[in-house]
């Protein structure tokens, strides 16, 4: 699919009207995402957006949020392979969108990449290797714990979140075990498909976090089904394959990128200007609104 295909550029269209949700949500199934371009977004319009096309609206307790529905990305300025979004965790958003209010002039472009292309030109023997769950291990901090917990079950006080109310949240998700450890955190083991069919299209797609970052979080480990964890060797040659089918946003101000991400992983090219000459927001929404 080329780039083209899927931006929506209100100052080169017939159309003199922004993009309907109606025209976003068959565009997101069809093709996985959709970047809308001159159609005068702020943060508060783009937060308003998602709240239409989401049936609710999800966070990331790690990132600091600037209105109530959208979250400054600030994962600092080196290149981010590619991923999709809180995939190591039990309820990964169904769609995500960016609003990039200020844009890098050098650099920062986000990639991103069909998990249903990567899938299909995997060979048999990596879809077969893939075709159970993987298991992510990794060490979560008590105030990380608390904060997704407080998400998840809408507690006010993320302080209040108790050791109880984690193990109610394990029970409820199957796939999901904790041990205790150190300085009241945990050893945080899931269960995740690595190929994933629970996109808005229904296909196949290779798309998970093994080539992704872990900026706010511990790296994690991803073991096969026999106990084995993935090789170095394979990581580097799954970004290799994912890299052959990677386009860029370049991005420009006030531009809305919204993706399927459970079909479609993302990441960035470094960023060659200060920080503070960048400004992107994320939004993340479970199921699509089929009323708005």
């Amino acid at each position: 699919m080329n780039i083209e295909q899927s931006v929506f550029d209100l100052e080169h269209s017939d159309s003199y009207s922004p993009s309907s949700h109606a025209e976003i949500k068959n565009t997101l199934r069809e093709q996985g995402w959709i970047l809308l371009r001159h159609e005068h977004y702020d943060v508060h319009r783009f937060s308003e957006l998602m709240t239409a096309l989401c049936q609710k609206l999800t966070y990331d307790p790690a990132r600091e949020n600037i209105t109530q529905q959208s979250q400054k990305v600030d994962a600092g300025t080196q290149a981010v392979g590619l991923h999709i979004e809180n995939g190591s965790t039990p309820l990964p958003p169904d769609i995500i969108a960016f609003f990039s209010e200020v844009s890098a002039s050098q650099g920062s472009q986000t990639t991103v990449c069909d998990g249903h292309v990567v899938w299909k030109n995997l060979s048999e023997p990596l879809k077969q290797k893939f075709a159970a769950p993987m298991t992510i291990s990794r060490y979560l901090p008590k105030q990380i714990w608390q904060k997704y917990v407080a998400t998840a079950f809408n507690i006010a006080e993320v302080d209040s979140v108790t050791w109880e109310d984690l193990n109610k949240f394990i029970r409820m998700i199957p796939g999901q075990t904790i041990t205790p450890s150190h300085d009241q955190g945990v050893e945080y083991h899931l269960q995740m498909n690595m190929i994933r069919h629970d996109n808005l299209k229904g296909v196949p797609a290779f798309a998970n976090t093994i080539l992704g970052p872990s900026y706010n979080y511990q790296k994690p480990k991803f073991t096969f089904a026999d106990g084995r964890e993935i090789s170095q060797e394979l990581i580097t040659e799954l970004a290799e394959l994912c890299e052959q089918h990677t386009q860029e946003i370049e991005w420009q101000d006030g531009d809305v990128a919204i993706i399927d991400n459970k079909r479609f992983m993302h990441g960035r090219r470094e960023i060659l200007v200060p920080l503070e000459q960048r400004k992107l927001y994320i939004s993340m929404g479970l199921g699509l609104n089929e009323t708005s």
